[in-house]
């Protein structure tokens, strides 16, 4: 939301009219007496849960069901070494099965969750061959939703919706509208994706939560968002996204001393488990207490955009535009991820490095599209 505003700001500024006053009433947002979180299914314990992926993952011997189980634990814990082993599995199953569509599916599946497009588009065409082509609109809507191509993606989200009011359909819907700038829409699905719920695995319920706590992040209240952030932690604490936005929010409502607690308790967490911190939790502890570790989360987001530079090359723009303070890098790699996907938010992130760079006319510059 930020990144909009300066946007907006930016906007008028280069076009020599007034900036917009802000009416946003403070920074906590507004929140209602009443809980924004809705009554849903018990789920099993998510720790233990996700103690069993970590299982199934290292006794499998099946290429295919390795490759869903990587794509699944990277889709919580967000971590480098899973999104490239599910590419590198991917890539061997589509060569030693070129007619199988499983393992196209599992192929396109892989490279967009790195955001390989082009690639993705490459492996749909082989996909087509083997479905029947109504079976592609999803990854369509995907690609659409992910590059910038907003009324496509709501378009083909309310006809889904339409054909199946499912909680994950209605809840896609309402995370493109929120993405597209219609939060109220959004948020007044959020009652209709919860009574649609008819399973509860943990992942599932933690990834509804958080979908419908960034409907209200991105419309500005933050204390509504804090609170299903914190749901959807609870039910899954391993959940890597649930958790930096909810330290976010608890750091912008005031809740400092809470968020150092969530972020210390997550990486000793990774500590019990052998696992390398991701560098998203040590760029919130050195803000939050542990300055030592600011010169490894800088080391561990080179790591990972050298990896995977388009997957992870707006995340570490953010780290490089706040606690990493280079916006000259920020802006390399905002641009990057512009180049690669035109939305609105890797729009803004570009102006706001640029800003922070010093370089106005490629402000200016990245304004323009957004007329």
């Amino acid at each position: 939301m930020k990144r909009l505003v300066v946007a907006v700001a930016l906007l008028a500024a280069c076009r020599g009219g007034k900036a917009p006053r802000n009416k946003d009433a403070g920074p906590h947002g507004s929140a209602s007496a009443v809980s924004v979180v809705p009554k849903l299914p018990r789920t099993e314990d998510g720790v233990a849960a996700l103690a069993v992926l970590d299982q199934e993952i290292a006794k499998t011997t099946n290429l295919a069901d390795s490759i869903a189980f990587r794509i699944e634990r990277a889709s919580i814990r967000g971590r480098v070494e899973d999104y490239q082993q599910a590419l590198v599995d991917s890539g061997a199953l589509v060569t030693q099965m070129p007619a199988s569509d499983k393992a196209w599916r599992l192929r396109v599946d892989a490279l967009m969750r790195v955001h390989q497009f082009t690639a993705a588009r490459e492996a749909m065409k082989e996909l087509a061959k083997h479905i029947h082509p109504s079976f592609l609109v999803e990854y369509e809507i995907g690609l659409a939703d992910a590059t910038g191509d907003v009324e496509k993606a709501i378009a083909g989200r309310e006809q889904q919706v339409k054909e199946l009011p499912s909680a994950t359909n209605l809840t896609l819907l309402a995370a493109t509208l929120a993405q597209g700038g219609r939060t109220d829409e959004a948020i007044a699905m959020i009652p209709k994706a919860a009574a649609a719920v008819r399973e509860n695995p943990p992942h599932l319920i933690a990834w509804l939560l958080f979908q419908w706590g960034r409907c209200y992040e991105l419309k500005g209240e933050l204390a509504a968002a804090r609170e299903l952030f914190a749901a959807s932690h609870a039910r899954l604490p391993g959940y890597l996204e649930a958790t930096t936005h909810l330290a976010d929010t608890m750091m912008k409502t005031g809740d400092t001393a809470g968020a150092k607690k969530l972020i210390d308790d997550a990486l000793a967490a990774d500590k019990t488990s052998g696992l390398t911190p991701h560098p998203a939790l040590l760029e919130l502890a050195a803000q939050l207490g542990h300055p030592e570790l600011l010169a490894t989360a800088r080391t561990e987001w080179e790591r990972y955009v050298t990896a995977l530079p388009l997957a992870f090359s707006d995340h570490a723009a953010r780290f490089y535009l706040g606690a990493g303070k280079n916006p000259s890098r920020a802006l390399e790699l905002a641009r990057m991820n512009l180049a690669n996907r035109n939305t609105r938010d890797a729009r803004a992130l570009v102006i706001e490095a640029a800003l922070a760079a010093g370089d106005a006319a490629a402000a200016c510059a990245a304004v323009d599209p957004l007329v």
